[in-house]
């Protein structure tokens, strides 16, 4: 079983920084019988360590790179919400915001996660629904959705992390990966990397948000979206590669 690293702090202005948990290399038991883009359950080898934002990346975070290219500023990105996560953006932004963050530093490369990656750090080790086991009760103590979150998004961290030290992989916002969403994974690769089908328009969306059921927070849970679609539950965070 893989194991993470404490989270470090990785600056790139002195403004600047996030925090980031590095995940090592392993394999793991990917998708589930519950729905049938779920299927089949197939073993994924994640060849190389990366590093992942312990959190989605943040309001706060996002306003630099807005400020910096002059993008459009939301009358909701305020400083009251700068530690909750960025909404309203579209994978395009997600994919932008990374591609801003490369052109910072030169030393390292940030992107969204594939969703092989996102899934096997939101699984941390486990076979179960949810990170922590497969009983929904428990799902209050580490996720905000639908029975808790008060019809609203929530501050970043504040519910309890699973077993490798990432916050919010099951509730609060959906997160952007790399994928092209198809329905099922019947043809997808195993070694981690992205699934490029250039015969479908949705990007996939990961770990369910503040207005979803319990179900849809589960580890194996997937979701799509066009990647120009900007909605007030989707987010993203980031993956920092290693090599």
């Amino acid at each position: 079983m893989a194991e993470f690293i404490e989270a470090k702090m990785v600056r790139i202005q002195n403004s600047l920084s996030f925090d980031m948990i590095k995940i090592e290399a392993g394999s793991f038991q990917m998708g589930s019988n519950d729905y049938d883009d779920e299927k089949p359950i197939h073993k994924v080898t994640i060849k190389n360590a990366f590093e992942l934002g312990k959190y989605a990346v943040t309001v706060g975070e996002y306003l630099h790179f807005v400020k910096a290219t002059k993008k459009e500023k939301l009358d909701k990105w305020t400083k009251e919400k700068e530690n909750h996560p960025v909404t309203d953006v579209s994978w395009n932004d997600a994919v932008e915001f990374c591609q801003w963050l490369n052109e910072q530093q030169k030393e390292y490369v940030y992107r969204l996660p594939t969703e092989a990656e996102w899934e096997y750090a939101c699984r941390a080790g486990t076979t179960t629904k949810w990170s922590f086991g497969d009983d929904e009760k428990e799902l209050d103590k580490y996720a905000w959705y639908y029975e808790n979150s008060d019809k609203k998004m929530q501050p970043v961290g504040t519910k309890k992390a699973n077993q490798w030290g990432l916050y919010d992989m099951h509730g609060n916002v959906y997160e952007w990966c790399e994928d092209d969403y198809v329905d099922s994974y019947e043809n997808t690769p195993n070694d981690g990397t992205a699934n490029i089908d250039k015969n479908t328009e949705g990007k996939v969306l990961r770990g369910g948000s503040w207005s979803d059921l319990a179900d849809i927070a589960r580890s194996a849970f997937r979701d799509r979206s066009n990647p120009t679609n900007r909605d007030n539950d989707v987010g993203f965070r980031l993956l920092r590669t290693l090599l």
